[in-house]
């Protein structure tokens, strides 16, 4: 893989943002989060060609070979603490937007809640949203990580995986895919601070994974199936059980039926 600057990746960004560009780092998220620490102000991405420690969520391991994209965005959001409950559904709909650019099928691309998105049903990126915040104030700072897998998959995932390379022939440049996806971001961020959330969560209702459908849910205690009916305002996803009662989901994992339990 060629090796690009910062200021190379600096092109393919919005104007006003920067990018901090690394060949190999730890961890993205963690450079981001020490960025916020020490003061950054101006909205930044961070980059890299291959993690050594890359974090999914629950803290999961995720494998960051070279060839995928992986990256953080740290910005300071003129938002209510409350409204970042939102935020996992505005990065989705990004990552579903920048695979549609990088040439995969509209109808085959779904967000899966809470924060995945899926081509041809399997899993195909990671999102991993930290923020610091004064309880009952404005958010600090948040940072946003994310990783598509562009040329490669995981082979041991807890929900299969699939890369852009395997779905559409052709393996897209990580600088490719940035570009779309640094400027999906920005520009659904702006419609989010000056219109709010609900045009947001009505377009991921649209296209989200396995809605009406029987599912297997996870979560920290128990297992158990449900019917998907929808996502709640605040986020949560609302279940129908199979004895009738209905409830939000707000932790935990979705799976298809054929998953072992």
């Amino acid at each position: 893989m060629k090796s690009h600057s910062s200021s190379d990746w600096g092109l393919l960004a919005p104007h006003g943002t920067g990018v901090d560009f690394r060949e190999v780092c730890e961890s993205t998220n963690l450079l981001a989060n020490a960025a916020g620490t020490n003061g950054l102000v101006r909205p930044t991405w961070f980059v890299a060609a291959e993690q050594k420690a890359g974090r999914g969520r629950r803290g999961r391991n995720w494998s960051s070979p070279v060839g995928n994209l992986y990256c953080s965005y740290i910005f300071r959001p003129l938002v209510k603490i409350s409204e970042l409950a939102k935020l996992p559904f505005l990065v989705s709909l990004a990552v579903r937007d920048t695979f549609v650019g990088l040439g995969c099928s509209p109808n085959n691309v779904l967000c899966k809640w809470p924060n995945d998105v899926l081509i041809s049903e399997k899993k195909a990126s990671g999102i991993l949203i930290e923020s610091n915040a004064t309880p009952g104030l404005a958010a600090d700072y948040v940072v946003v990580g994310i990783g598509l897998n562009l040329a490669h998959f995981p082979s041991d995932s807890l929900f299969p995986a699939t890369s852009v390379a395997l779905e559409t022939g052709d393996t897209p440049k990580a600088t490719s895919a940035f570009k779309i996806l640094s400027h999906a971001i920005d520009n659904r961020i702006q419609s989010w601070i000056a219109k709010g959330s609900v045009d947001t969560i009505n377009e991921w209702r649209v296209n989200a994974w396995g809605m009406g459908m029987r599912r297997l849910i996870r979560t920290n205690d128990e297992s158990f199936h449900a019917t998907l009916i929808g996502l709640h305002e605040d986020g949560g996803l609302s279940l129908r059980l199979d004895n009738g009662i209905e409830k939000q989901l707000y932790a935990g994992d979705v799976f298809s039926l054929t998953t072992s339990s």
